[in-house]
């Protein structure tokens, strides 16, 4: 075998080298963009259950928030809906359960496998067939807030355990 020969191959091996490097370096890129696009998911969440509970022992920013919104009658009929007298009581319910709803969007916007989509599917499927996350489910206006595909997970879920 010849200099030239092996120059050759030394060139061919150089360029597969590069171009598995690329490879590589692409597919860090990409998981690296997905686990942002996660933890910017989760801190979205978080932040949402966050502002719920600074509103969950605030009884004056409550019944500011229920007059602001103009929504008082949805809030009243939540309440009575939970079997409650004080709407301030049916806009704390509502407000947990959206914690949960949120709590559960994050995970769900973030799940890379089957099993761990099981878990969360069952979880909801329980959860949230039951009073008063089914009700608040049900009659909040604020669950269009939530992702529509996400509703549909949760909608699904759900029919799964009453069937």
């Amino acid at each position: 075998m010849n200099w030239d020969a092996i120059g050759a191959i030394g060139e061919i091996l150089g360029a597969a080298a590069v171009v598995s490097t690329l490879v590589y370096l692409a597919i860090q890129v990409r998981y690296a963009k997905d686990a942002s696009a996660d933890v910017n998911r989760l801190s979205r969440a978080a932040g949402v259950r966050e502002t719920i509970a600074l509103t969950l022992g605030d009884s004056q920013l409550v019944n500011a928030w229920i007059t602001a919104q103009g929504s008082q009658s949805h809030y009243e009929r939540l309440t009575r809906s939970f079997g409650l007298d004080d709407i301030e009581d049916g806009f704390h319910v509502e407000q947990l359960c959206q914690s949960w709803w949120w709590l559960h969007w994050g995970q769900w916007a973030s799940i890379t496998t089957d099993r761990d989509m099981d878990e969360l599917r069952h979880l909801i499927s329980e959860f949230y067939s039951q009073p008063p996350m089914s009700l608040a489910w049900n009659e909040s206006q604020n669950v269009v807030l939530l992702e529509p595909a996400f509703r549909e997970f949760v909608d699904e879920a759900i029919s799964s355990k009453k069937g």
